[in-house]
């Protein structure tokens, strides 16, 4: 839990985090004096979820909405299936070197811009910023907290 400081002392070890800092500073002016002067330290834990909110915030503000993200999400995973579909599909196929280059085409021209892109920068992927290794580690946690889930 948060520690809220008054003047030098901590008055509360136990302080809500995410209590609006104007509502803390009507607080301690009236049981301080409005001459008081306070700080809340968050634990580690609670400053990574408010960076997470703010985070998302912005991307909700100056990107897209939850729900258009999903949408998203959603349009590159059914296209990316329906490509790869038809890629094994034909690459079982295929029973020449000549095949099984052909049947990449439709693959290729749907998403094999997007190595070029990124390699010239103009492209950029979340997971980029984030780490490929902590992704990584997030879809595994994710995933299996799920599966446990739905095991039950």
């Amino acid at each position: 839990m948060a520690t809220l400081t008054v003047n030098g002392q901590v008055v509360d070890h136990f302080y809500d985090c995410n209590t609006p800092l104007d509502a803390t500073a009507q607080l301690v002016h009236e049981q301080y004096g409005a001459s008081a002067t306070f700080s809340v330290v968050l634990t580690e834990l609670e400053q990574q979820a408010q960076d997470k909110a703010m985070a998302r915030a912005s991307i909700t503000t100056q990107v897209a909405d939850t729900d258009s993200l999903l949408g998203t999400t959603s349009d590159t995973t059914h296209l990316l299936l329906n490509e790869l579909s038809g890629f094994i599909n034909k690459l079982n196929k295929a029973t020449t070197l000549a095949e099984v280059r052909a049947s990449t085409s439709s693959l290729q021209s749907a998403i094999g811009h997007i190595e070029a892109d990124v390699a010239a920068g103009s492209l950029t992927f979340p997971y980029q910023s984030k780490g490929q290794q902590s992704v990584m580690d997030e879809i595994s946690a994710r995933a299996t907290a799920v599966n446990q889930v739905l095991s039950k």
